[in-house]
């Protein structure tokens, strides 16, 4: 399997699973890029779920480590269901996307590379999609619980009851309850691929970083998800290797003008509801970066739909004259 093509291989279990259709199951996906490492980690948390009604997707994104010969040895063992995409590198939402494709269960589920899951996880939310389907709760389209940091306190803003369970979309929970929190989540499937989570748009061709956020507001324009106060992962950071801490490069910042041009299209009704202050800081970034970038203005202006985003970007573009020498040293020596 080389990294310049797409290569899908999977077991004989993983064949007999997704065949037997009497039982929900989920899948796993795990993306993964240069951290062959860590996938004999995430294989020991499977192998110890007290619940098997699961199969697992590894999607190496175009890793130039020893991740294919890792996983395929894995696989060769047939002690886990397991499916191995080897992809060219596009970033985690193209293997999310790749993933997604190739599920054949009725519960998706993103399990990340670097992290430790918690035993009883398949159970818990095997038994959540039960209770929540014997209700006919058509418009919950996601269970989303807890992570933990390794001291076992959690990832949260608020003071987290234990169990407490609630119904929102993932904009209420953010902008009316003003809960901030390090999620593990488990999509309904066909909930899932109804919606449009990989919409094209100008430059989507460079964006490598997807942050999360903006297919959960496209998701959470259709469904509802169930958040439970309980938590199954524990968050790490035992490498360097990751887009979030590694070292800056234009790549990077393209991502960060990306991610907010992407995030005031699409999501400029919301935030203009909520959070002006939000908007203002996204205006900010979207024009100092796109001078840092060297992007033109024009094509800026030409790619944005609402006219209320341009009048705002104009306000902020000749400021932005002034400050790009101070933004230039800023970021090259921060």
């Amino acid at each position: 399997m080389g990294s310049n093509r797409i290569s899908v291989a999977c077991n004989d279990k993983y064949r007999l699973e997704v065949e037997d259709k009497r039982k929900a199951r989920i899948t796993f996906f795990t993306p993964t890029y240069n951290r062959a490492r860590f996938i004999p980690r995430v294989e020991n948390c499977l192998t110890n779920q007290t619940c098997k009604d699961f199969v697992w997707i590894i999607v190496n994104d175009g890793s130039k480590d020893n991740t294919d010969e890792i996983a395929m040895s894995i696989l060769q063992k047939e002690e886990l269901p397991i499916k191995y995409i080897s992809k060219p590198n596009g970033g985690k939402h193209s293997a999310f996307r790749a993933a997604l494709e190739q599920c054949e269960t009725s519960y998706f589920q993103c399990m990340d590379d670097d992290d430790l899951y918690f035993p009883g996880a398949v159970d818990f939310f095997l038994r959540k999609w039960s209770d929540i389907k014997k209700v006919g709760n058509e418009d919950i389209g996601a269970i989303r619980t807890l992570t933990k940091r390794p001291d076992g306190s959690y990832m949260a803003n608020f003071d987290v009851k234990e169990n407490e369970e609630y119904d929102a979309d993932t904009t209420e929970s953010y902008y009316i309850l003003k809960r901030i929190q390090e999620n593990w989540t488990c999509y309904d499937t066909a909930k899932l691929a109804s919606i449009d989570l990989f919409k094209t748009y100008w430059m989507s061709e460079c964006h490598k970083f997807v942050v999360e956020s903006i297919w959960q507001t496209r998701f959470a324009r259709k469904f509802k998800c169930r958040f439970v106060n309980v938590a199954f992962r524990e968050y790490r950071e035992d490498d360097v290797v990751s887009l979030t801490r590694a070292e800056k490069s234009r790549q990077h910042y393209l991502d960060v003008f990306l991610n907010n041009k992407v995030t005031l299209d699409e999501q400029i009704d919301i935030i203009l509801k909520y959070d002006w202050i939000e908007l203002a800081r996204r205006i900010v970034l979207v024009n100092f970066f796109r001078d840092y970038l060297d992007i033109g203005f024009g094509d800026l202006m030409k790619n944005t739909d609402s006219h209320l985003l341009r009048v705002l970007y104009c306000l902020t573009w000749l400021p932005s004259l002034v400050g790009k020498p101070i933004l230039h040293f800023a970021i090259r020596h921060r």
